[in-house]
């Protein structure tokens, strides 16, 4: 009997082999690249040099310091051009917290929007900004320390991440200056 199974079982393996030969060759399908990931980020642009986040109702205006002046600003000139902007008709700017600098970083946006458009440094930010824009910005992230010229946290966006900058240094940066609507 177990010589009767064993016939059986090759004869079965032999027959699916030889069936499987003559079939013709695999092709797969051709590749259709997976769509683009849906931006959490959403803006309106309303139409006063500002643009509106709708989930966190605060609004930014659509040129930061850079694109606005055409150069680097400190942490002390960052303060001061917010304090006096008069974007929109509002007079409430603000230097924005570093996490709120993270609702609109755009990690499906790659743009090739900063001031000296370098193809290697893109920006993770909406098109829907102003063109010549800052890598990095100040935040309102300050505090009293006994050192001279320290610090105060910056957003940089080319990478996403926070870091603590001198403030006095100037070298690419700007601010983004930001209101809430609910007050």
């Amino acid at each position: 009997m177990n010589i009767k199974i064993i016939f059986l079982v090759s004869f079965f393996i032999l027959h699916s082999a030889v069936a499987w030969a003559e079939r013709a060759p695999y092709e797969a399908p051709p590749w259709v690249p997976p769509p683009p990931p849906e931006s959490r980020v959403h803006l309106v642009d309303n139409g006063d040099g500002t643009l509106t986040e709708t989930k966190t109702h605060l609004m930014w205006t659509q040129k930061d310091s850079y694109a606005d002046l055409g150069k680097c600003l400190n942490w002390y000139q960052a303060t001061d051009y917010v304090e006096n902007l008069k974007t929109g008709g509002h007079t409430d700017w603000r230097l924005p917290m570093v996490f709120e600098y993270g609702m609109i970083y755009d990690n499906t946006k790659e743009n090739n929007m900063a001031f000296d458009h370098d193809p290697d440094q893109p920006l993770a930010l909406s098109e829907q900004f102003a063109d010549g824009a800052a890598y990095w910005y100040w935040s309102a992230e300050y505090e009293e320390t006994d050192l001279t010229d320290c610090c105060t946290r910056v957003a940089y966006f080319v990478t996403g991440r926070a870091f603590s900058r001198n403030l006095s240094n100037c070298k690419h940066g700007g601010v983004r200056a930001v209101r809430d609507l609910d007050h």
